[in-house]
């Protein structure tokens, strides 16, 4: 009898999510699903088919997928289901909450038929939850349960390392209800069994002819496919140093001989937990790890794509502006489009940009600019926005000022910054930008130590707010913010970064006394 497919549950207030994702299981041979338009339906549909793994998208009506998770693992009759969480939420707090919640998978909005028929064939071939899928499926008797994947699940393999078979005989029978047991009369035979299937623990007698147990924790402990099995030494010896040896190699815990059948158990059982907790604990640190760089990735494609309608929107404003029979109200209604597309094409330039000074790959093409000019056009944009907070922007600076930079990192520099200060500054306050030429000694900068001045272009953008204290320490860090229910944590970040690429550094000051300072150094052009 060929096994059975598994039964995937797809949960999605979106029908046509709901088909998109059965249609690309369809690709892999998994034909039972069964759909849910909410976490009640989906409790529903559990209580009357065999369900192995649910697909469930986050934000729904009713009954979220958080709630539908935190159900699930609250019932012992559930709560052992394969659960992966399909959402757009990609901020740190949100994957911790659903890790915490004991999420199995992680899959990120926009994904891409690939990797859903990945992380399902992935999912559903994890042995931390359950057996294999045929072997769930026969647990299945036909009465309409839920398939019971406790019993199902395979017990933890513990391999007994000593070179008296009587010994391997009397741990057999203690620990043998509990565990699977496999056994080695010898150091090398040991290391050959690890090499093959790799035990969940490792019970290893010292004294041992031509390879004694020291040298085998010592190469399993030196190999990075066996270095975390757990091994716990069996010993006759009792001194502190043969004890401290043990321990100083890579052992978790000895047990003296002869063995206390109540004292095996209870170590055995501990070090088995906190292996699993190590595990999930790695496990988690890995679908954080793949979520951010899966959030990267799409960041950069959904950019990509946006270039091509933006070109054509340019395009078309252009052809549009040649055109005689318009009045000079709709050119200059169609020149605001044009400048619109422009502007965001700009942004999807400047966050490839960002993506690629954090990789080194960015290339800096300075030229002399006008640091006033691109100030002036920053805060002409800025205005309306302050405007609607009752707040002036008052600019000082000389008539001119040359610093070396390319224009448009500067622009979206000074942009981000500005952007920030209007956000921050209480209503009815004036911000300050300040332009400046000043000579700055940077010995204490300077990589390579050389006691000189450089020529220096300063601007300060000034505020009446003040930076929350619980973000001055990480203030320019990538994604951090505070109490912006729409902040993306990238202004101040970008901000450094391009400062930094362009030979400047930026750098604030903030007290309740004198609100808060944007300082940036710019280096000026040769006159």
């Amino acid at each position: 009898m060929e096994p059975q497919t598994p039964y995937v549950l797809i949960v999605d207030d979106h029908p046509a999510m709901r088909s998109v994702i059965k249609s690309n299981l369809r690709q892999v041979g998994i034909e039972n699903t069964l759909e849910a338009e909410d976490g009640r339906g989906a409790l529903n549909i559990l209580s009357k088919h065999p369900i192995n793994c649910i697909i469930s998208d986050w934000n729904m009506p009713e009954m979220d997928g958080l709630e539908l998770l935190l159900n699930l693992r609250s019932s012992p009759k559930y709560r052992s289901l394969l659960f992966m969480m399909v959402t757009a939420e990609t901020d740190r707090e949100s994957i911790q909450q659903v890790i915490s919640a004991g999420v199995d998978e992680f899959l990120i909005k926009p994904f891409t038929p690939t990797n859903l028929c990945e992380k399902v064939q992935r999912l559903l071939r994890k042995g931390e939850h359950g057996a294999d899928i045929s072997s769930a499926q026969s647990a299945y008797g036909g009465t309409g349960s839920l398939i019971n994947i406790e019993k199902t699940r395979e017990r933890d393999i513990v391999l007994v390392v000593d070179d008296t078979p009587t010994n391997i005989d009397v741990i057999t029978g203690l620990i043998k209800d509990e565990y699977r047991i496999i056994a080695a009369t010898s150091g090398a035979k040991a290391l050959q069994i690890v090499e093959k299937k790799p035990p969940s623990l490792i019970l290893l007698d010292i004294m041992m002819p031509e390879m004694d147990g020291m040298e085998v924790c010592r190469r399993l402990k030196n190999n990075p496919k066996t270095e975390n099995i757990p091994v716990i030494f069996l010993t006759a010896k009792t001194e502190v140093k043969d004890i401290t040896a043990g321990f100083d190699i890579g052992a978790v815990d000895y047990i003296t001989k002869p063995v206390n059948g109540k004292v095996l158990k209870a170590r055995v059982r501990t070090q088995l937990k906190l292996k699993k907790s190590r595990d999930d604990l790695s496990h988690q640190i890995d679908v954080l790890t793949e979520n951010a760089r899966l959030r990267e990735d799409i960041e950069r494609m959904t950019q990509h794509d946006l270039k091509s309608p933006l070109t054509a929107i340019i395009n078309t404003s252009e052809q549009l502006m040649e055109n005689r029979w318009l009045g000079a109200e709709q050119l200059h209604e169609i020149d605001t489009i044009r400048g619109s597309a422009y502007d965001i094409l700009g942004m999807v330039d400047r966050s490839l940009d960002l993506y690629k000074m954090e990789t080194g790959q960015y290339r800096l093409n300075p030229k002399t600019l006008d640091i006033v000019a691109i100030c002036q056009r920053v805060l002409e944009a800025e205005r309306l926005n302050a405007k609607k907070k009752g707040i002036k922007i008052l600019f000082e600076s000389p008539e001119k000022c040359l610093c070396r930079g390319e224009e448009l990192l500067c622009l979206s520099m000074l942009g981000n910054l500005v952007k920030n200060a209007v956000e921050a500054s209480p209503a009815s306050e004036n911000i300050k930008v300040l332009v400046s030429e000043v000579d700055e000694e940077d010995s204490h900068e300077n990589k390579g130590g050389n006691e000189k001045e450089q020529q220096m272009i300063t601007l300060e953008v000034s505020n009446q707010g003040v930076i929350p204290a619980d973000v001055r320490d990480s203030f320019f860090d990538k994604y951090s913010t505070s109490g912006k229910d729409t902040g993306t944590g990238l202004g101040t970040y970008s901000a450094k970064l391009m400062a930094n690429i362009q030979g400047g550094d930026i750098r604030f000051e903030s007290t309740e006394q004198t609100g808060t300072c944007l300082i940036i150094n710019l280096p000026r052009a040769k006159k």
